[in-house]
């Protein structure tokens, strides 16, 4: 998962930061239909990403929870994993809002240029925040692979004791 998630979200980035530098060359209608469709097109992929590793949190609490209930491992990871879930959820509320606002400073700018560099300066701190949600994110997706592994070794090696 950590592979796939890196290799997305560095696509992400790139797109949204070339959406960000196209902004800079949109006069009037010039340049507006490509610089819309690539900041759309990450937005779109950027809230992707953070709903399948809400979905992948999801997914891992379940099958960690079955294996600690089945096999009557500590709860300890159990407890752990929902913590990454709420972590990730924390970050990925506030990542996604910060695109959300980007847009809608979008939609001002193009009903008033004077919005432009707030709109400019919106789109950088939801870059920013991103990067920053998708770090968070990266982490506590490698720290529940390591949880798993240890979780399912032990529900392994208690079925075949």
């Amino acid at each position: 998962m950590a592979k796939i998630f890196s290799a997305l979200v560095f696509a992400d980035l790139l797109i949204l930061t070339g959406a960000a530098v196209l902004g800079f060359t949109v006069a009037g209608t010039t340049l507006f239909a490509e610089h819309f469709a690539l900041a759309m097109f990450g937005v779109i992929l950027s809230t992707l990403i953070h709903v399948v590793v809400f979905t992948y949190f999801t997914a891992t609490a379940k099958m960690i929870g079955q294996a600690v209930h089945i096999g009557g491992l500590d709860q300890q990871p159990l407890q752990q994993v929902k913590e990454f879930k709420r972590r990730v959820s924390k970050h990925l509320a506030v990542a996604s809002a910060s695109l959300m606002i980007v847009a809608i400073m979008g939609a001002i700018t193009d009903a008033s240029a004077d919005w432009a560099m707030w709109h400019l300066a919106a789109a950088a701190l939801a870059i920013f925040t991103n990067a920053w949600a998708f770090y968070a994110e990266y982490d506590c997706i490698v720290q529940n692979a390591k949880l798993m592994d240890v979780v399912f070794s032990e529900y392994t090696a208690q079925q075949t004791a």
